[in-house]
């Protein structure tokens, strides 16, 4: 087969085979271009089959902790006040409770101070130690830290050492994990985010292939490799086109037909 009708015969075919390809690699990259100003970076993604594309194992959320009139969990890496998403935490919630007229949080080793609607207050970040539990102290109407113990004295609003006899052992001042109203389980695990996963990431990985595992990458590849093709392809035709206009294989100009004068 000569050259030209060989390239211009798998150029249209190589172009109609990875046309779906194509078309979803130029449409993630236009949205991961704007997937800043869009916010997509800290949207998390709710499919339970993208779940099972990225291998995360389903966990059922059904503790937390009681604060008052309402309860406090977390599915993820997002802090739930009930059925809403106030925060997000990429370590452990380790203590809820109410609090004043607030509901304080620990998590990160950081307490984080609610207003019952949702509504961030303050952030305590200046913590005595590792804190590993979180608990007040109802005489003193006191945050309680543990452990050791600290407690946040309210005149000053900062951390004291408390001495271990001094913590009530009658009834427990810690935080600890309740098993959620049954209404409020289904309601958590239905809509629960896959942790890690944003609007964004899953962009990336849907655009690299990598969402599909080694055989999306590979697949990725032969696009990328076949693009290489048409475009080298479409430059052989065009130049060889363009050569053979100009003057043939020989490289001489064509020449016009003589004309023959009458009577000779």
């Amino acid at each position: 087969m000569k050259l030209v009708p060989f390239l211009i015969h798998w150029h249209r075919r190589g172009g109609l085979i990875i046309l779906p390809v194509l078309l979803m690699l130029a449409i993630t990259g236009i949205l991961i271009n704007h997937s800043q100003s869009l916010g997509w970076a800290k949207i998390p993604v709710y499919s339970s089959w993208i779940a099972w594309l990225y291998g995360i194992q389903d966990t059922t959320v059904e503790q937390g902790f009681a604060a008052g009139d309402h309860w406090v969990s977390q599915v993820g890496d997002t802090l739930y006040l009930d059925h809403d998403a106030i925060g997000h935490c990429d370590q452990p919630l380790l203590g809820a409770l109410r609090w004043q007229e607030t509901i304080a949080l620990l998590c990160n080793n950081r307490i984080a101070l609610y207003l019952p609607d949702g509504q961030l207050v303050e952030e305590l970040g200046s913590l005595p130690l590792q804190a590993s539990t979180l608990g007040m102290l109802p005489d003193q109407d006191a945050l309680l830290l543990s452990s050791p113990p600290y407690y946040l004295d309210n005149n000053s609003w900062s951390w004291q050492p408390l001495p271990p006899e001094s913590v009530p052992t009658a009834d427990s001042p810690w935080a600890t994990l309740t098993p959620l109203p049954a209404e409020l389980v289904e309601s958590l695990n239905r809509d629960k985010p896959l942790p890690g996963i944003s609007r964004e990431r899953l962009l990336l990985d849907l655009h690299s292939g990598r969402l599909f595992g080694e055989v999306g990458v590979w697949v990725v590849d032969a696009v990328s490799l076949v693009l290489i093709f048409l475009a080298l392809s479409g430059t052989l035709t065009w130049l060889k086109r363009a050569w053979l206009k100009r003057g043939g294989r020989h490289g001489c100009s064509r020449q016009k037909p003589r004309r023959h004068k009458p009577g000779m």
